[in-house]
C-alpha cells in the first residue's frame, strides 16, 4: 500500500520520492564539504606553502546531509501498520550499494550523488515515528542540465551562463567555454573529424568518435583553446557546485 502525503516537499532517492511513503521531512542539515588542504613548511622560515592544488585544482572532503523523516499512517494508527511502514522505508533508503541520485525539492534542478551508510536512528511515539537518515555525498551538487542547454524557464541569472558547446570547425579556430562550477571538470568530448586541442601549453590529439579521459580537464572559469581540424566539436558536461 503506498500512502501520499499531503505534505508536497520532500526528497527522490533509489527511484521513489520521499512522500510515496507518507513521510514529511520534519528537519534537514546540509553539511558542507571541507578542503583537503596539502601544506609544506618551508624549512627556517615561518612560511606554509599550500600545495593543494598541484595535480589540477582544490579538492574537497564528502559531505553529509541529514534529514528527519515523520512516519505514520493517518488511516491505520496500528503498531502493525507503523512497524510495516518503516520497515518499507528502512529498505528504500538502504538498498543502494554505491552513490545514487538524491534530489531535494529545494533547487530541484541539482542533485547529490548520495549513499545511505551508517544505520538510521529509530524513534518510537504511539502511533507515529521519527526516522533520522545520514546520506554520504561526493562533494558537489550537479547540474541536472547540461552547460549550453537552451531551456529559458530554468535560466538562473545568478548561477547560470548562455554559451555555446557546439562548434563548427573549418581549419582552425579559437573557441572560449566557461566552467561556472567551483571544480575542475573533465567534459564528454564528440568529434565528428580528427581534431587538435591546444590548451593551456598543453597538446591534445582526438580521433572522431566521444571521448572523456581525466588528461583533459576545463579548469574553472573562462577557458580558450585554438582547435585545428574540419568538422563538429561538442563539449558536454554538467556543472558542479557546493
Amino acid at each position: 500500500m503506498t500512502i501520499k502525503s499531503k505534505y508536497q516537499y520532500g526528497i527522490e532517492f533509489n527511484g521513489h520520492r520521499s512522500n510515496d511513503f507518507g513521510l514529511d521531512v520534519q528537519d534537514k542539515t546540509v553539511g558542507m564539504p571541507a578542503k583537503n588542504k596539502i601544506t609544506q613548511a618551508i624549512p627556517f622560515s615561518n612560511t606554509v606553502l599550500d600545495i593543494s592544488d598541484l595535480y589540477g585544482g582544490q579538492t574537497y572532503k564528502e559531505r553529509t546531509v541529514k534529514i528527519t523523516f515523520i512516519v505514520r499512517d493517518g488511516v491505520d494508527p496500528s503498531k502493525e501498520r507503523l512497524y510495516s511502514l518503516w520497515t518499507q522505508v528502512v529498505n528504500w533508503l538502504m538498498a543502494p550499494g554505491r552513490k545514487v541520485k538524491l534530489k531535494d525539492d529545494i533547487m530541484h534542478n541539482y542533485y547529490y550523488l548520495a549513499e545511505v551508510e551508517k544505520e538510521p536512528s529509530w524513534d518510537e511515539m504511539r502511533a507515529y515515528g521519527k526516522l533520522s537518515v545520514e546520506f554520504n555525498c561526493y562533494p558537489f551538487r550537479i547540474d541536472e542540465l547540461e552547460e549550453g542547454n537552451d531551456i529559458w524557464d530554468e535560466f538562473n541569472f545568478e548561477l547560470d551562463i548562455a554559451q555555446v558547446t557546439d562548434f563548427e570547425i573549418v581549419g582552425s579556430r579559437t573557441i572560449t567555454l566557461f566552467n561556472m562550477g567551483v571544480t575542475t571538470i573533465s567534459p564528454e568530448v564528440v568529434a565528428t573529424a580528427p581534431f587538435t586541442i591546444e590548451m593551456g601549453g598543453q597538446r591534445f590529439t582526438l580521433n572522431a568518435g566521444t571521448y572523456s579521459s581525466p588528461d583533459f580537464m576545463l579548469p574553472t572559469g573562462e577557458v580558450a583553446m585554438t582547435v585545428i581540424g574540419t568538422g563538429k566539436l561538442s563539449f558536454n558536461w554538467h556543472k558542479e557546485l557546493i
